[in-house]
């Protein structure tokens, strides 16, 4: 038999520790004890398992759809470590069912077996529920640190006043002489005599550069001048409250409301839609190499523009014209699609189906109705034969128990049947 291992850890100290190291030696030792042949090793170096969009994994599910029939076992250490998310978990699995590949947890008892299954799920609901639980901590954790005044992220110009893995507990400090050139930067757009890109150029003069010492970006510019954070405002992005800051402000909000007036003055942009006509597809095909969804953009040609999907992770650049992946689509859609010749006969089957139900329906319910009328004048007979002292009281309370569990039974037939 042949297999594959998986493994993966969500933090820096787990990759610097044994985690990794331990996850693999359980996986191997399970793999020699049961005669199974592994042929890669498939590791995730500090990804979380909340999305399945994940590197390795990603390879992995390629690997074993090239090399379908070949794999028949995917070992993990805990269900936890394969995904977090119960639909992950059994998309996942569904999607290597496909290629024959069955998932294995070393040290858990799941199994095709109902018991195996039932623990299965058990334990991916307590993955999920326990990232739930971490997720909705440090959510918590963040909306404290908002009300104390201090931003649990980084910001372009500041610097951390923790080192490490510390927790923060002071406010931002101002990152000299980064700090004093974006000062200049608001005060200099204020006066609205530049424009963003005019902006742009003479933050580049100045050596303004990001962290990895590139000039300053169209979109990180716009999100320096829309962020309250620079004129001392804190802003929940959960509940949109506002907070005093407890840092050192970069601009005076008279200056930053200034700004918000040129800048809504300037924008001519049309607010992103999630959905548009062009790009009915966007969301729903993948790149065949990656995986990664397509998303849709125009390319702009001499006389217009010209839709088109493409997958922003791979280089170089993978971009289908629209008509040509639309056609594609309806090609796919037409392979699958039933036959027109066998659509006709399918309604024939389904109408004379619906009309032997109903046939049989109908006369069910004739049927009840006739027992239902038997039985009530079996109760008034047995009721008569009482009055007139045919029969003693043992006796009719004996016959009125067993009509009536068979009014009761036949109660309940008709009241499932009415909702079937």
């Amino acid at each position: 038999m042949n297999g594959v291992i998986y493994c993966r850890v969500s933090s820096k100290e787990q990759i610097e520790g044994t985690s990794l190291e331990s996850q693999e030696q359980a996986c191997r030792e399970y793999a020699r004890s049961h005669n199974i042949k592994v042929l890669k090793i498939f590791i995730e170096r500090g990804e979380s398992a909340k999305f399945a969009d994940r590197t390795q994994l990603i390879e992995l599910i390629d690997f074993c759809r090239q090399n379908k029939g070949a794999v028949e076992v995917l070992l993990v250490w805990k269900v936890d470590r394969f995904a977090r998310n119960v639909d992950d978990h059994f998309n996942i699995k569904a999607t290597l069912l496909k290629y024959g590949v069955r998932v294995v947890s070393v040290t858990e008892p799941i199994d095709s077996n109902p018991e195996g299954k039932l623990m299965e799920t058990i334990l991916a609901g307590f993955a999920q529920f326990d990232n739930d639980i971490r997720a909705t901590r440090t959510i918590q954790g963040m909306k404290r640190k908002l009300q104390e005044g201090i931003f649990p992220w980084k910001s372009f110009g500041y610097k951390s006043p923790i080192k490490n893995d510390e927790k923060k507990n002071e406010s931002d400090l101002p990152d000299q002489p980064l700090f004093g050139l974006l000062q200049k930067t608001w005060k200099e757009f204020a006066t609205g005599a530049y424009t963003k890109a005019e902006m742009r150029r003479l933050m580049e003069s100045w050596g303004v550069e990001t962290k990895s010492g590139k000039p300053i970006s169209n979109q990180s510019l716009d999100n320096l001048f829309r962020n309250k954070y620079y004129a001392g405002t804190l802003v929940d992005p959960w509940s949109r409250e506002e907070y005093e800051g407890r840092h050192v402000p970069m601009v005076s909000r008279q200056d930053f409301a200034r700004v918000q007036q040129i800048i809504s003055k300037r924008n001519r942009s049309v607010p992103r839609q999630k959905e548009r006509p062009e790009f009915p597809l966007r969301g729903l095909v993948r790149c065949q190499q990656c995986l990664r969804y397509f998303t849709g953009g125009f390319s702009r040609g001499r006389s217009r523009r010209y839709p088109y999907y493409n997958c922003g992770k791979c280089k170089p650049r993978t971009s289908y014209a629209v008509q040509d992946l639309h056609d594609e689509f309806s090609a796919f859609l037409d392979g699958i699609a039933a036959k027109p010749e066998l659509m006709g006969k399918l309604s024939e089957l389904v109408i004379q189906a619906a009309e032997r139900r109903g046939a049989s329906t109908k006369a069910r319910k004739a049927r009840q109705e006739a027992e239902v009328k038997r039985l009530n004048s079996q109760v008034k007979e047995l009721i008569r034969m009482r009055s007139q002292n045919l029969i003693t009281d043992h006796e009719f309370l004996a016959q009125k128990s067993v009509l009536s569990e068979r009014q009761m039974a036949l109660d309940s037939i008709c009241l499932y049947g009415c909702f079937r």
